[in-house]
């Protein structure tokens, strides 16, 4: 009777190591399926945000440069306005110094 006893003790033990083996073995690859399926989702989701940045980037870009065209023609409307008024507040002042001397003289 031991031996018969300790047949379903090695019996057990054997079944129970086979089938903590296995389920060991097998939880292995599912986490290593998991990571890899959670590396790749990570990496196409910094992929998207680097195109989306890139496009904003660019579209922003843009922009600025129409801001500046717009900046450059209002800078170029006020130095002809400028110039003017300078043209005439030389001609104005010509006049009075012209007065000036024709007084003191």
């Amino acid at each position: 009777m031991d031996l018969m006893i300790w047949t379903y003790i090695f019996g057990g033990a054997t079944a129970f190591g086979l089938i903590v083996g296995f389920f060991s073995v097998w939880n292995g690859r599912m986490t290593r399926r998991d990571l890899r399926q959670a590396s790749e989702a990570g990496d196409r989701r910094t992929q998207e945000l680097i195109e989306r940045t890139g496009q904003r980037h660019t579209e922003l870009l843009q922009r600025m440069g129409s801001h500046m065209e717009e900046m450059d023609r209002r800078h170029t409307e006020l130095l002809q306005r400028m110039e003017g008024h300078v043209q005439e507040m030389d001609r104005r002042h010509t006049e009075l110094l012209s007065e000036v001397l024709r007084r003191v003289s």
